[in-house]
């Protein structure tokens, strides 16, 4: 059938229909996706050549060049390197099943994604932009690590090529992992590993219904960020408990029954449990090395840091408790002994784990019964730490000022933190070049500070929602 004279020719391909329905949302004003995309990579170049390659170096000359190069290099730093890589791919697989690269707006999933036209194409442009953010990321971040590894001697310049080279495919991992973990998401459909880095394949995978409940928390998770209400994005990413749902706790006292509530709680969730047994394993590992001269105060930061978080993943229900503050109490506790009571279940695992690391080095290096219970007294610093964190609540209205107010709240948020590293850090340099009694008095001193403030914030926290 021919057209009639004057008639304008139609779109004929999904990427024309796509073109033109883009237009139209758009109202007719030009595309600056690709310009927004150009302008935060030159961003992201600039600040890494500007405070990226200083701090590089800054960090291998204040790290022992020497210790570095003996440590890891070899068979070490190959496992090093490896534990690293897997522990990024795994986090981008857990974060593509709460936030994944694919997440358009809801009003482009309601309206163009559910139509006829070829889901490949209609969100192939938001994960290229996701893959470009990603390859860029790896990208800069080898290059800064090479760079400041050959600034500060210790690494030949030859390095810069395979740290750079090696970004960039860690990169290129980070975003098929991010992109798995999305596909997998949903239950049913295409979602084996042959849908890992098949771009086709993985975007008609993903399910409208699992897309719009992302876009939708992304905004949830959005809005919760800029309040600074962390406890409302917390729990808009807990998945929901399938397991042990037929458990029942037994007659006890308040106590045993709240630290047996916990303990239930990370049986239900085993990934938490098994998240917080590796972080506090390799931390205690590394404060125990940390007590023999010459080791790196670097080593020490890790290791407190890292007992930090895996404390963290096991002290949901001590977070849960400052969530719901407020409410009456269910089995006779008071509130703040209810507190102190939910720190028995995370310091049980804790010492456990800390015994068994600390054991391994002794029996591996001859670190003697130092090594053994250095790890072991960081448990009221982190327990002390986390009652801080618990329960500080919102921050003050006074911290949301122009100019400052991501640097105010991320720092509020970041004191119990900053103590315990803090702390940690300066016993253990003591332990290693001042003697013990000084370390211990250090460590003995800031857990108290911990505890006690974290039990005035549990006090105060009460005393607020109780007026």
């Amino acid at each position: 059938m021919s057209k009639a004279p004057g008639e304008i020719a139609g779109p004929t391909t999904d990427r024309e229909r796509l073109a033109q329905a883009r237009e139209v949302i758009r109202g007719g004003l030009p595309d600056k996706g690709n310009g927004n995309a150009v302008y935060a990579a030159y961003v992201a170049v600039i600040a890494s050549l500007v405070y990226g390659v200083p701090a590089s170096r800054a960090f291998f000359e204040f790290v022992d060049p020497a210790w570095l190069s003996r440590h890891l290099t070899g068979v070490q730093g190959v496992l090093v390197v490896g534990a690293v890589v897997v522990a990024l791919l795994l986090l981008a697989h857990r974060l593509g099943s709460v936030r994944g690269p694919v997440v358009p707006d809801l009003p482009y999933l309601d309206q163009v994604a559910v139509s006829a036209l070829d889901r490949a194409v209609v969100l192939r442009r938001t994960w290229r932009l996701s893959l470009f953010g990603c390859l860029l990321g790896g990208l800069l971040t080898g290059a800064v690590v090479g760079t400041g590894m050959v600034v500060a001697a210790v690494a030949p310049p030859l390095a810069l090529v395979p740290t750079t080279l090696g970004g960039l495919v860690v990169g290129l991992g980070f975003a098929g992992a991010w992109l798995w973990g999305q596909v997998r998401s949903w239950p049913t459909g295409a979602r084996g590993p042959a849908t890992v880095l098949r771009e086709a394949r993985s975007l008609r995978a993903l399910h409208h219904v699992g897309l719009r409940t992302q876009a939708a928390r992304a905004v949830t998770i959005g809005g919760a960020v800029l309040a600074g209400d962390l406890r409302a994005a917390r729990l808009d990413v807990a998945s929901p408990t399938t397991r042990l749902r037929r458990r029942r706790l037994r007659a006890r006292g308040p106590v045993a029954v709240v630290a047996a509530r916990d303990w239930l709680g990370l049986r239900r969730s085993p990934g938490a449990l098994l998240v917080g047994a590796v972080l506090s394993g390799a931390g205690c590992w590394a404060l125990a090395q940390s007590t023999t001269p010459g080791v790196p105060n670097i080593v020490a930061f890790v290791g407190v840091v890292a007992c930090y978080l895996g404390y963290g993943a096991w002290a949901e229900g001590l977070r849960l408790q400052g969530d719901n503050a407020g409410t009456p109490p269910l089995i006779g506790l008071a509130y703040g002994q209810e507190a102190l009571a939910h720190l028995v279940t995370p310091s049980i695992l804790y010492a456990v784990v800390a015994l068994l690391a600390g054991g391994a080095v002794t029996l591996t290096s001859g670190g003697g019964a130092v090594a053994l219970a250095w790890p072991l007294g960081m448990v009221a610093l982190v327990a002390g730490a986390h009652l801080m964190a618990s329960f500080r609540g919102l921050p003050p209205i006074s911290l949301f000022s122009p100019g400052s107010a991501v640097l105010s709240v991320t720092f509020w948020y970041a004191r119990p933190l900053l103590l315990t590293v803090i702390a940690g850090v300066a016993a253990t340099a003591l332990l290693t070049r001042s003697g013990a009694s000084n370390a211990i008095m250090v460590l003995v001193l800031a857990s108290y500070a911990a505890v006690t403030f974290g039990r005035r914030r549990v006090r105060l926290l009460d005393e607020g929602h109780r007026a």
